[in-house]
């Protein structure tokens, strides 16, 4: 059964990449030589990486583009696609789509298919840049006519007295380097003669620079005129190098803007609003001399600007250089930009059209080679005839040279292509969301069938009912329902193999078949429980219980895109115990602790999600308040058995924890307030933070196995590496609920009704004759307290994940996370620690889940199977939410909500081994067992 499971749910999880992250990329399109007369032969291409809109046109730290823009040049905004990153920025200025969302595969770092862009299309193209940008334009090239030279950037520190225009001048200063060598290079002097080429500098300082100064400081704008300094130094000795021939067009734009608080990824107008600055040759310059200023910017002239998305830039290169456009670009030309007579722009408006119909035909061929053409659905609007029949028809409009019209045409053509480029992308997204669906819930029906089958089959009504007559009808039913099995199966299997769909299609269809096979026989089982739940009379009562828990279920998955619904279950919560039946059997500060509790908890998901902002005054309040109810505990169970030996050693190890923590909290002040002063920060801190976090995990091993004090111990070490890691309130989140869900743990503790023992006499033990003397000891079956038990792990489990934010979100990542640790950007050491962060609240919850089965004997594997219940009837929900639009954050944030709920049983295995070596192990009695044996070997 377990590998089972693992097997269905790597199906789950695998299948959204084909529902949703399928490659837009249509290969072998043929390409279309333009046949207009090129206004240039060559073409410069400045990216400054992460230039906002309002940086440029509201500030002056850029006089020489904002000159050229407002006299012989044109200017604008540039409208970008989310996700606003580096990678897919780049990717819709020279290759003219948006970003692959099957690229998630592989981080948005690689190219994940081969693809077309202005580089590979031209003659020659030098560039210059950081390895991770020119290298996504150079897989796949054949014609070995990208040049590229360049650098590592993270080696560079995030600690702010670093200078961020040293990434801009190794690029500046390899630019000027190759044009005086190539003064004295024959072979390089003469490729750099001919027509078609393309110079491209990716600059990276302005990114860095707003990473880690933000955007609006003294020195982002330092950064960016020292960019505009070089961009007039560069134009002047390409001038120089073609004896200012005019036929060189420049263009400065960038892949991204940057929010106020320095980061990127989001749909925020400063971030999918960049600027960009075209002029030289073949550009359309304005005549009139009105000078209207633009109101939106600052002294920027309204007449010289022109608005147009980012994969238009793609077209309007190509049609500069009279190149074929990338046979991928989505871009459509803006032939208001061009300088060409009338001819001329529609045969370049043109080209850009039959690039677009060359993509459409080609998925359009590919969908209809495989189909079946009785289950064929065509795009009406532009099938085959009508393909033809367009195409002729411009051609015939060319010839007559009713240009007007052409360009009128070509336009809707765009348009019509890309709406039947996107009705074939998606053709088997529906069956597949249809067949998925079936197997989530034909999964979840086999789930339910093996908690029957270990509840239902140890109670003797089951052997009484001898109705022979249904005992047979349930067999024929059987053998009917296995027949049409089988017959289904070798149906769909002959239809997808027709089809030539992907072999996962056959997983895919088949699935959910063997899944309903297996989880509606025997009959006789179902029929065996409707009959005893009617004897019983439960039928009405099980299906109110099913009905609350499917849609507690759907509001945690609802959770999940909107946290604010996580108050919602924390509110019924809150409300429990008045409904438990030994509610009386709870101490009166119960009834006021633990709604108090479910009520903070709840507030916690109305607040802005950790990242944006950073208070760590905050920070240290939760620590402070965390050293206040650890010194209460020292004082209330340690300082009075202080004559015990444990007691003594636990009051040690107590102090030891406090004064680690309040160590620890001192380097998060002091670090923090040297990076806002922008001085460096302390090395030997960091080291000293270092050395903390690898000895917490093993201070709780120390403490004896009592459930108070080794739950105090894991839950101050976890909550001192939790708070190095942090930013703002989620150290207080992190308090709140320890202290909520050890609350849950005493309540469950007193709704058992054992008197003759106490909470802190019970112990992490196998063998606890005092507790199994109280406690039943043998194995028992699932009930309905387990399931509501199960719900509340679940629950606390999304909250410890979404009740901050997604915390995992690359978008709300902050540098001072790790400030405790790292200044220098090293990715893998980031991730680790981003990740651990994100384990600490699992750890918590899971400890004291693992006390409250210990107190309740619970079934552990039952209780897995209920979670995956509910995480199945979560996931079911969330299919329907994953997003491949938007930007990196809804993304990601949406495939990860997806993942988190597939995997949570897997999850729930591995972080209860861990709890379990945190509560059951024990440094102390180990260590004497091994120096007593040791001593006993030598006397």
């Amino acid at each position: 059964m377990f590998f089972i499971g693992i097997f269905v749910h790597l199906v789950f999880l695998f299948s959204i990449f084909d529902i949703y992250f399928k490659s837009p990329i249509v290969n072998n399109a043929v390409t279309y030589q333009p046949l207009h007369e090129p206004p240039a032969d060559r073409l410069v291409l400045f990216v400054v990486d992460g230039l906002r809109a309002e940086s440029f046109v509201n500030y002056t730290t850029m006089p020489y583009l904002r000159h050229v823009a407002n006299n012989h040049g044109r200017w604008g905004i540039s409208h970008t696609r989310v996700p606003t990153e580096s990678r897919p920025g780049h990717v819709a200025i020279i290759a003219g789509f948006y970003e692959d969302p099957s690229a998630i595969a592989k981080g948005w770092k690689e190219n994940p298919v081969d693809f077309d862009s202005v580089f590979n299309q031209s003659k020659y193209t030098w560039s210059w840049g950081t390895y991770d940008i020119v290298e996504i334009f150079t897989k796949g090239a054949v014609k070995n006519n990208i040049f590229v030279e360049k650098f590592d950037p993270y080696d560079q520190s995030f600690s702010s007295d670093k200078n961020t225009t040293l990434l801009d001048d190794w690029v500046f200063t390899k630019v000027k380097s190759f044009f005086l060598k190539a003064q004295h290079d024959n072979d390089l002097r003469e490729k750099l003669q001919s027509k078609k080429i393309v110079f491209f500098l990716h600059l990276l300082g302005t990114d860095t620079s707003g990473h880690t100064h933000k955007p609006k400081t003294k020195n982002f704008l330092t950064t960016i005129k020292f960019v505009d300094e070089n961009i007039k130094e560069i134009e002047q000795i390409i001038k120089d190098f073609y004896n200012d021939d005019g036929k060189t067009t420049f263009l400065m734009t960038s892949d991204h803007g940057m929010t106020d608080w320095g980061s990127h990824g989001t749909g925020d107008d400063d971030e999918t609003k960049t600027p960009y600055v075209l002029w030289g040759a073949g550009v359309q310059t304005v005549q009139d001399n009105l000078k209207q200023l633009d109101p939106e910017t600052v002294s920027m002239l309204l007449e010289h600007r022109y608005d147009i998305n980012q994969a238009d830039l793609t077209p309007l290169m190509s049609s500069f250089l009279s190149i074929p456009v990338p046979v991928n670009s989505v871009g459509q030309l803006p032939s208001g930009l061009l300088q060409m007579s009338l001819p001329n722009k529609a045969k370049a408006i043109y080209s850009n059209c039959r690039q677009m119909i060359s993509q459409y035909n080609k998925k359009r061929l590919d969908v209809e080679a495989s189909a079946i053409s009785v289950l064929y659905q065509p795009f009406e609007p532009f099938d085959g005839k009508k393909v033809q029949e367009i195409i002729s028809f411009t051609e015939k409009l060319l010839q007559d040279e009713q240009y007007e019209k052409v360009v009128k045409l070509s336009e809707e053509i765009m348009h019509l292509s890309l709406s039947g480029l996107n009705y074939y992308h998606n053709y088997y997204q529906k069956p597949l969301l249809f067949t998925v669906t079936l197997s989530f819930i034909g999964w979840i029906m086999c789930l339910l069938k093996f908690l029957i089958e270990q509840k239902m089959f140890a109670q003797t009504e089951m052997t009484r009912n001898k109705n022979y007559n249904l005992i047979s009808t349930s067999k024929t039913a059987d053998v009917i329902i296995k027949v049409f099995s089988v017959f289904a199966s070798i149906l769909l299997s002959l239809m997808i193999q027709v089809q030539g769909l992907p072999v996962q299609y056959h997983i895919y269809f088949l699935m959910p078949i063997f899944l309903w096979m297996y989880a509606l026989t025997p009959v006789n089982l179902w029929i065996q429980t409707l009959y005893l739940l009617k004897n019983r009379r439960r039928i009405y009562l099980l299906g109110i219980e099913i009905l609350c828990y499917t849609l507690g279920s759907m509001a945690l998955g609802l959770a999940l895109t909107h946290r604010w619904v996580l108050s919602v279950p924390l509110l019924g919560m809150g409300l429990w115990p008045f409904f438990a039946a030994s509610i009386q059997s709870l101490p009166k500060w119960v009834w006021f602790a633990w709604p108090f509790g479910c009520v903070s908890l709840s507030i916690f998901s109305f607040m802005s999600v950790i990242g944006k902002d950073t208070y760590i005054e905050l920070v240290v309040s939760a620590g402070i308040i965390w050293l206040l109810i650890h010194s209460l505990f020292i004082w209330r169970f340690l300082l009075s058995n202080s004559a015990d030996q444990d007691a003594m050693r636990e009051l040690i190890i107590s102090i030891i924890q406090i004064f680690t923590l309040a160590a620890s909290l001192q380097a998060i002040y002091v670090q923090s307030k040297r990076f806002e002063d922008h001085l460096p920060v302390s090395q030997t801190l960091q080291s000293m933070c270092w050395i903390i976090s690898v000895l917490l995990p093993l201070i709780p091993l120390l403490y004896t196995k009592k459930f108070i004090n080794r739950l105090l111990g894991i839950n101050t070490a976890i909550l001192n590496f939790y708070l190095l890691l942090s930013v703002a309130h989620e150290g207080l989140f992190m308090v709140t609920m320890i202290l909520n869900v050890n609350c849950w743990m005493f309540i469950e503790f007193k709704l058992i009704n054992l008197s003759n023992i106490k909470i802190d006499e019970c112990t992490f033990e196998e063998d606890n004759s005092k507790r199994e003397k109280h406690l039943a000891c043998i194995d028992r079956s699932v009930s309905s307290q387990d399931f509501r038990r199960a719900f509340f792990f679940t629950l606390y489990i999304i909250l410890a994940y979404f009740g901050t934010g997604n915390i995992a979100s690359l978008n709300s990542f902050e540098i001072r996370w790790v400030l405790c640790f790292t200044t220098s950007f090293r990715p893998f050491i980031m991730t680790t620690l981003i990740l651990l962060k994100t384990l600490s609240p699992f750890l918590s919850v899971a400890c004291s889940f693992r006390a409250i089965q210990y107190l309740t004997k619970a079934p552990s594997g039952c209780l897995n199977i209920v979670v995956l219940i509910y995480s199945n009837i979560m996931g079911l929900h969330m299919l329907y939410h994953v997003r491949n639009t938007g930007s990196w954050l809804e993304i990601g944030t949406s495939i990860s909500q997806y993942i988190i709920v597939q995997l949570i049983t897997l999850f729930i295995v591995l972080i209860n081994q861990i709890a379990k070596v945190l509560t059951e192990v024990e440094i102390h009695n180990s260590i004497l067992t091994k120096l007593f044996k040791n001593r006993k070997k030598y006397v």
